[in-house]
């Protein structure tokens, strides 16, 4: 049996009961209505209190599911109090989509306690549909394993045909945490920096000490890292394969071993260890609401409204990516025009998404493109339109009905030489028109039918059947 260090939970993951309790109490009596702080709770928001007093006066800590399900009750009311939803002109919809992105939370928080909870037995959990958060990327193809130091793991790998791909080791808590601090990346390989064997096979390993005979096909990545605040040591691998063609370009196949334990069965389920996975399910679950949340409100203050940022490097997400990102306020009458030049990234992209950083409906609505997927107009330039009504524009992006929609658009695999930074993209424009003042502006472009419309969203959606990630 493996040592019981292996699956519990870290010592900083484990929030105390009681001082939660008080915190989502005091929260509570702060602040209770939608839009006004001094309107009367609703009945949900009274049983959430109520549930939490209770907790909090009940010398008995819950356990196992009961844990769960309180942990839901908590990111629900954390949720209630986003000013977006507190103050929203149609809070019924603004509901509807908080709701469903608690859905997509509770699936990664599952996944944190039942999948990805014991780096002595690691295996990689797909991000797909049913456990999204933080705005996935629809071209992306998403693996995530836990891992610990010390430990020594190894990946074995088949590259497929996406245009980009990151592997990287990262430290810190599961997911996202209040103060927005983590995974911080410790080492990582993109597509350039790999090596690869003549039939596609390689190796990855992860360990404290670079190995001195590495041979082609063999690659590693180091699990610790000394910054100017400590060491950092690593426990989590996120892998991303960009695809910029639906239709040609495909996954490639990942497994990952720790050395010590190939060949041995994992322990068997007790009490004791089913409840440590419900509670790191919990701990995930109400730290990663309030970190987006967060993090969702930080853009909206430092971002102006129907405004699009220059693009920027994307940082402690994702090294060596560009971003560029902004949030329009919808109509039925707006139109916003998203103009970017061709670049020389391997990946280049658009999306859309809504205040709680779903990724809105991808598959069976064009509310992302690739480069390689879009129309180029005849002046080299990409223009993607952003419009409640169908504007009878191939680069139609489809809002799925927000009120405000988040932009964001990505460049990853610049090329640069070896020491050097990669040069940064031209900057994005754009225009917040009327609906009328669009005809106008697209008058040299080639019109786009319902009919021709129609057969793109088909083609679109057996694309993501093939690939499966979509909605």
């Amino acid at each position: 049996m493996s040592n019981p260090a292996c699956w519990s939970i870290r010592k900083h993951e484990r929030t105390r009961v009681k001082d939660m309790a008080t915190t989502s109490n005091d929260t509570i009596q702060g602040r209770s209505g939608f839009g006004d702080p001094f309107a009367p709770s609703t009945s949900d928001q009274s049983r959430v209190k109520n549930a939490l007093m209770n907790w909090a006066q009940n010398s008995s800590t819950p356990v196992g599911s009961q844990r769960f399900a309180l942990a839901i009750e908590q990111a629900k009311h954390t949720m209630s109090l986003a000013p977006w939803l507190q103050y929203s002109s149609n809070p019924e919809l603004e509901q509807a989509a908080a709701e469903w992105q608690l859905k997509h939370q509770i699936s990664a928080a599952l996944d944190q306690g039942f999948v990805l909870h014991d780096p002595c037995f690691p295996e990689f959990s797909r991000l797909d549909k049913h456990n999204q958060f933080g705005l996935v990327n629809p071209d992306n193809l998403y693996f995530l394993a836990s891992i610990e130091t010390p430990g020594t793991y190894i990946i074995y790998g088949k590259r497929g045909t996406s245009a980009d791909l990151q592997i990287q080791v990262g430290a810190g808590e599961p997911g996202f945490d209040d103060d927005l601090t983590s995974p911080i990346p410790v080492s990582e390989l993109d597509l350039g920096a790999l090596s690869v064997k003549r039939n596609g096979e390689f190796t990855i390993l992860i360990s404290d000490t670079e190995p001195c005979d590495l041979k082609t096909g063999e690659n590693w990545l180091c699990n610790t890292i000394v910054t100017p605040k400590g060491k950092l040591c690593a426990n989590s691998v996120l892998i991303r394969e960009s695809l910029m063609d639906w239709d040609t370009e495909t996954g490639g196949t990942w497994r990952i071993e720790r050395i010590d334990t190939v060949g041995k069965p994992n322990p068997l389920p007790t009490p004791a260890r089913v409840d440590l996975q419900y509670e790191r399910a919990a701990n995930y679950l109400t730290g990663s609401t309030k970190g987006w949340i967060k993090f969702v409100e930080q853009l909206r203050v430092n971002l102006p409204a129907n405004h699009i940022s220059p693009a920027r490097k994307t940082g402690q997400g994702l090294p060596g990516q560009f971003n560029s990102a902004g949030h329009f306020q919808m109509s039925d009458d707006t139109a916003i025009v998203i103009t970017v030049d061709e670049s020389d990234a391997r990946y280049q992209g658009i999306q859309l998404g809504d205040l709680w950083f779903n990724a809105l409906d991808f598959r069976r609505r064009q509310t992302s493109l690739t480069t390689k997927q879009a129309y180029q107009s005849e002046d080299g330039k990409y223009r993607f339109v952003i419009s409640a009504k169908d504007p009878g524009f191939e680069n139609w992006l489809d809002p799925a009905g927000a009120s405000t929609v988040f932009v964001f658009m990505r460049w990853q695999g610049i090329p640069h030489c070896p020491g050097e930074e990669p040069k940064a993209p031209n900057n994005p424009q754009r225009q917040v028109l009327t609906f009328d003042q669009l005809g106008e502006k697209l008058k040299c472009e080639p019109d786009f039918s319902p009919e021709q419309r129609k057969e793109q969203l088909a083609a679109r959606h057996v694309s993501a059947l093939n690939i499966p990630r979509g909605f």
